[in-house]
């Protein structure tokens, strides 16, 4: 057992599964990204929440965009971790470059990348993200509203998937409460300070 604290929160007596090298996003950062201690617990918690989607939900297609520069690097962990479904994720994005260590490993990973992937505003990446034919998975700022709300809108018609907002239960970060209650949803505020909403249409 283990003990953490940040700016926001303190815990103890609790497995850092957050932060255990023997596991694979722990693992994964440790082996991809820059300077890894900037990533907290909540965009751990988010990025391990991505990685057990990609692993237990049995869909035709899965669409991953990631509308946070800082977590850009991302795509290619879910990559690295995912490549035997390489036919069945896809992946938008900021160019992970500023975040991301140069390596051998990581070079090869990116070999799984186009232009294409890399787009260069949250709009840009949500409205690409929402015409894919797949279960699509949204990671954005509690900034983004207009990005939250088209997700949100999206959802209460016939789009299956996943939001996660980074920061959204902070203090003085926007809310979709009423919004997503108004269509028949609801956004979950998270202790560790994260939002998520999700939407299973059963065709």
């Amino acid at each position: 057992m283990s003990t953490y604290n940040d700016p926001f929160m303190s815990l103890k007596e609790i497995a850092l599964t957050q932060f255990e090298g023997a596991r694979e996003i722990p693992a994964s950062i440790d082996l991809l990204v820059k300077d890894g201690n900037k990533l907290d617990i909540q965009a751990r918690s988010i990025l391990i929440k991505l990685h057990a989607i990609l692993t237990n939900f049995k869909v035709p297609k899965i669409a991953v965009g990631i509308g946070i520069k800082e977590f850009g690097v991302f795509n290619p962990i879910l990559s690295f971790l995912h490549g035997d479904k390489k036919n069945n994720i896809s992946y938008l994005g900021f160019d992970p470059v500023d975040h991301q260590l140069d390596s051998p490993v990581s070079r090869e990973i990116m070999q799984n990348f186009s232009p294409e992937n890399f787009l260069t505003t949250e709009n840009e990446i949500c409205r690409s993200l929402l015409q894919q034919d797949a279960f699509i998975v949204g990671v954005f700022s509690s900034k983004s509203v207009n990005e939250a709300r088209e997700f949100i809108d999206a959802f209460a018609h016939d789009k299956s998937g996943a939001l996660f907002l980074h920061n959204y239960s902070r203090l003085n970060s926007p809310s979709h409460h009423l919004y997503a209650a108004e269509r028949n949803l609801r956004v979950i505020e998270l202790p560790e300070g994260s939002g998520e909403c999700y939407s299973i249409q059963m065709k």
